[in-house]
């Protein structure tokens, strides 16, 4: 059955299940939100590639949803909570706590969770701790660069509007065209792609 507020039609019956599950298996879901969410973005990267006729890399899709999985859900996941229990707790809608949070996210979490982003994929390569270093030395200012464009808006409307369930949906949402940049990123040798960004974290 579906909750009289979602209606009988099979969307709405998907999002009553999705949004309960929310609620019974947290982590799982929000786990699995980004695992799909990752290995969307990187199809969207490869689109050119794809018109100019080369194969869809399923491995590097696979390698970008696995952070999904192993990072980047459960991750969210606490760091979200972290927020809310610990940043102007009192009253979390309040102008203070949305700024709060969204500075909070941006100085602290973007630099953070940029370098692991790096860095999980080239230990995944077989880079060596220099090789890592200087990579993400060379990758991660231009890459805030292109998040704060993006971010600092989306989460003002995040932190006062989105349910602490869905934060994780949110972002995966919004972070479609910004996975698909990330995944450049990320996949780049020597030269860094431009940061123009239409989306999005």
């Amino acid at each position: 059955m579906s909750h009289p507020r979602w209606g009988t039609s099979v969307l709405g019956r998907l999002w009553y299940r999705y949004n309960r599950a929310l609620v019974t298996r947290p982590v799982l879901v929000k786990t699995a939100t980004s695992t799909i969410g990752l290995a969307l973005g990187d199809v969207i990267a490869q689109v050119p590639d794809l018109v100019q006729g080369r194969r869809w890399d399923v491995l590097r899709t696979m390698r970008f949803s696995s952070f999904g999985l192993v990072v980047h859900g459960p991750l969210s996941h606490v760091w979200y909570q972290f927020l809310d229990k610990h940043i102007v707790a009192t009253a979390p809608k309040s102008f203070r706590a949305i700024v709060a949070k969204t500075c909070m996210d941006q100085l602290v979490w973007a630099p953070v969770f940029t370098s692991v982003f790096f860095a999980y994929f080239l230990a995944i390569q077989g880079k060596s701790v220099a090789e890592m270093v200087d990579e993400i030395g060379r990758k991660l200012w231009p890459t805030l660069k292109v998040n704060w464009l993006v971010w600092p808006a989306a989460h003002l409307f995040n932190f006062r509007f989105v349910p602490e369930t869905q934060r994780v949906l949110y972002i995966n949402l919004i972070a479609l065209g910004y996975n698909a940049f990330l995944s450049t990123m990320a996949t780049a040798k020597d030269k860094l792609p431009l940061p123009i960004v239409k989306q999005r974290e």
